[in-house]
């Protein structure tokens, strides 16, 4: 037995220790002192009745360490704890033994008529199989070591997370009981855990979430009673009817099955065709189990991430749909080929990538209308995540009226427009065709801030502000009558600084 609890004599009498591996002022820094008072539970199955008894801590000793003792629980107690028997491959029967008093124990003390006389309620053991010690030559008795000292002595880091293997972390009561009782019995016909997740977090979801090997994939050729069993106290959460199956009906189910001790009676032999078919089965179901696991929680864990993207796209598509309702309404109709110019270029900084479309023919205009249509999508997608029903862009012919300053918005469009009819367009003097010369600035807004400004930004310091970028631009504009409205044709342009 480890040396976390041990049997030592004190006084010239022997007594149960439980090493704290404090020394004496650390002991005190912890006020250990507080768990000494707390109770351990003792259950006998001898006879007819379940009997159950408390123990109690008898006094703190130094012993190289800061030692918790008491009596022995029972005479002549050579009690093992019932982690170590789960994980000894050479014991297997004795830890089938083991889990089927433990289950008898946990059943008994459900029961409150079978509590000391006039002792406050036994409650429920801890289900951690490390607080468990089953008395060796006192094979129907079992003792439950207090909850405080188990925590503190017998849960050291790495038995720790052996022991959480077995403890579910949503389920309470009988229901707690029946999924530690149906983890250890998994242990031991399976030879691994049912979870084997290190990780905590992972391990708590896999119990949540039933994620584990079926046991009769596990162990092929078990009991299909017992492997229901096991599997139906694994899966309590995964009940459709949100209602948890009976713990009690399930521990006792168990305890009836278990009466014979050899696992290997629990276990049929199969041929090698059947063995070869349930690994088989094995692969394909650990390879689609994964597969789904991994989107669930992927999906789980980016939910924020994916709703905002979803929502990214649903508005794109409605900004898109609008956009096409809507362009079928627009019209040059009445309008000169100047005025066609003019307002083609204005709407630059209107963003009206509609109206832009709607004075074009062919591929007229192609970057700039998808210049603009970017930045109008982009504007209202960053609307719809804000909640803001202003626009983050101010034009850039607005912008200059209002002095040219410093401003929080994007600064985009056209000023300083001027049209020239071209010489070619003098010399031929058509009535079905114009080309102009067209003279601008186009502004856009300032390069994005860098990391540092970002971080700046974020730690509550004003960020550097960045003036808006203006280009000098000639284009040469073709336009050409279709069913009598002026519509540009086409747009080149010699320079752009």
């Amino acid at each position: 037995m480890e040396r976390q609890v041990f049997l030592f004599n004190v006084d010239h009498q022997e007594a149960l220790g439980f090493d704290t591996g404090l020394d004496s002022r650390a002991f005190a820094r912890a006020k250990f002192a507080q768990f000494i008072t707390e109770p351990g539970l003792i259950v006998s199955l001898d006879g007819l009745a379940p009997s159950v008894n408390f123990w109690k801590a008898s006094g703190v000793v130094e012993h190289s360490t800061m030692i918790v003792w008491g009596p022995p629980p029972l005479p002549l107690f050579k009690g093992e704890r019932l982690d170590i028997l789960l994980h000894d491959n050479d014991k297997r029967e004795e830890a089938l033994t083991a889990i089927r008093i433990w289950i008898r124990a946990v059943l008994a003390l459900g029961k409150e008529h079978h509590a000391p006389t006039g002792a406050p309620p036994t409650g429920a053991p801890p289900l951690w199989p490390c607080a468990a010690l089953i008395g060796g030559n006192r094979l129907n008795e079992i003792f439950f070591a207090p909850p405080g000292l188990t925590l503190h002595c017998l849960m050291t880091k790495e038995t720790c997370q052996i022991n959480n293997r077995y403890v579910h972390p949503g389920l309470n009561g009988m229901n707690a009981a029946a999924f530690t009782a149906a983890a250890m019995l998994y242990q031991v016909f399976a030879g691994s855990p049912a979870f084997p997740a290190a990780d905590e977090i992972i391990l708590h979801e896999d119990m949540r979430e039933g994620n584990f090997l079926p046991i009769r994939l596990a162990m092929p050729g078990l009991d299909d009673r017992l492997s229901a069993l096991i599997q139906n106290a694994l899966n309590q959460n995964l009940k459709k009817d949100g209602g948890l199956p009976n713990g009690t009906r399930l521990l006792e189910e168990l305890v009836a099955l278990l009466q014979t001790a050899a696992p290997n009676s629990f276990v049929s032999r199969l041929s090698e065709a059947d063995k070869l078919l349930i690994e088989k089965e094995k692969t394909q179901y650990l390879k689609t189990n994964n597969a789904s696991v991994k989107t669930r929680r992927f999906v789980k864990r980016n939910a924020s991430i994916l709703l905002g993207s979803f929502a990214a796209v649903v508005i794109a598509i409605l900004i898109v749909n609008s956009i096409i309702k809507s362009r079928s309404a627009l019209s040059t109709a009445g309008m000169e080929p100047v005025q066609v110019i003019e307002s083609y270029y204005n709407a630059f900084g209107e963003l009206d990538h509609q109206w832009m479309e709607a004075c074009v023919i062919k591929n007229a205009g192609k970057d700039d209308i998808s210049m603009v249509t970017n930045l109008f999508i982009i504007g209202k997608i960053r609307q719809a995540y804000e909640h803001n029903v202003l626009s983050s862009f101010i034009s850039a012919r607005e912008w200059l009226e209002m002095g040219g300053g410093q401003i929080a918005l994007q600064v985009f469009g056209v000023t300083d427009l001027q049209l020239t009819m071209s010489n070619e367009q003098l010399a031929m003097n058509s009535t079905n065709e114009a080309r102009y010369r067209v003279d601008y600035t186009l502004w856009v807004p300032g390069e994005t801030a860098d990391d540092s400004e970002i971080e700046q930004n974020a730690n509550g310091k004003a960020a550097e502000y960045i003036p808006p970028k203006s280009f000098l631009r000639t284009d040469f504009v073709t336009l050409v009558q279709r069913k009598g409205n002026w519509r540009i044709s086409e747009i080149s342009r010699v320079s752009a600084d």
